[in-house]
């Protein structure tokens, strides 16, 4: 009896020690636990499981259109892995740049990035399960090799807002889907995944994790929601938010 009550305050202690030293652990352990107990196809339906974005759908040509204004100061957007060094494996692969405009990243909005697409954080802001939302910028030739997501607590979705003809899309576990310019797609990105732009011009999608619900028990959701709020204090996750902010030329 006493062995199990050292051991489980042994437990206790060590996930206090992590919580306060680096939150981003517990969230994929949790993770992992999750991944259990929730199945679901690469591809998801998006009426079902994120009826939400339709906000998002009807109102692409607005967002598209402050993207258009970000885009005019393109250099100083960080890539992927300027932005979080873990990244570095998929985003610095070759010479081609994705960029990442971030708006929110788990929970947090990034200010002085939402001042520069005020419509677009109007309507994410309408959308409480968003936990993290940004523009990815591709540019042309670019390829982001196989690779996993971490989190099981969210799914992604992707609204096409400038896609070149040609050949540009997303493997999700061998199953390919090419973007479209206002349509969106809503997908699992814990299985296996990849991104081929193979023209020679930028691909832009709206790029959202949002927090998963169906099939969740109501406790389990709440679970989710608190890991995203503890992740606050994760120093990786303030580095990043750093990292991300985007300064704006002054003429």
């Amino acid at each position: 009896m006493l062995t199990a009550l050292i051991v489980l305050a042994s437990i206790v202690l060590l996930l206090v020690l992590i919580y306060f030293i680096e939150p981003f652990i517990i969230a994929l352990l949790y993770s992992w636990i999750l991944s259990l107990f929730v199945k679901n196809p690469p591809y998801v339906n998006i009426q079902e499981e994120f009826p939400e974005s339709k906000l998002l759908k009807e109102n692409w040509t607005t967002i598209r259109a402050e993207l258009d204004e970000v885009l005019k100061n393109i250099e100083n957007i960080p890539k992927f892995h300027e932005v979080d060094k873990l990244q570095k494996f998929i985003s610095a692969k070759d010479d081609k740049a994705w960029r990442t405009f971030i708006i929110k990243g788990f929970n947090e909005w990034l200010p002085h990035n939402c001042e520069q697409v005020p419509k677009t954080t109007e309507l994410i802001q309408q959308l409480p399960r968003v936990s993290m939302a940004m523009f990815s910028i591709i540019d042309g030739g670019k390829h982001i090799p196989p690779h996993y997501g971490f989190f099981k607590s969210v799914l992604r979705y992707h609204l096409g807002l400038m896609i070149p003809q040609g050949e540009c899309y997303i493997l999700v576990n061998g199953e390919k889907y090419s973007w479209k310019e206002g349509e969106d797609v809503l997908f699992d990105d814990t299985y296996r995944h990849e991104v081929w732009n193979k023209t020679d011009e930028r691909r832009v999608v709206l790029f959202i994790d949002v927090l998963r619900e169906k099939g969740l028990p109501k406790f389990m959701q709440r679970i989710n929601r608190w890991m995203f709020r503890i992740l606050k204090n994760s120093k990786k996750l303030q580095q990043a938010a750093k990292n991300a902010e985007v300064p704006t030329d002054i003429a």
